[in-house]
């Protein structure tokens, strides 16, 4: 079994530096996916968290597909 948690925040740079300040270790600094910026980091029971901030969804822009596999 596993879990995560997906939060959306409106300023994902300010969420991102007051967390990393107060301690918070990241996986990844946040990403631009077309659609939105996200980062991730575990909380210390290790679930996984993903922080998000809507960019390019709010004007219709969605991430890309994932890449097939050929088929």
């Amino acid at each position: 079994m596993s879990s995560f948690l997906n939060v959306r925040v409106a300023d994902i740079a300010a969420f991102y530096a007051d967390a990393v300040a107060k301690g918070a270790e990241f996986l990844t600094e946040p990403l631009d996916r077309k659609a939105e910026l996200r980062c991730y980091l575990r909380d210390p029971d290790g679930y996984l968290i993903e922080v998000g901030q809507a960019t390019g969804m709010l004007q219709g822009i969605f991430a890309d597909r994932p890449a097939t596999s050929g088929h």
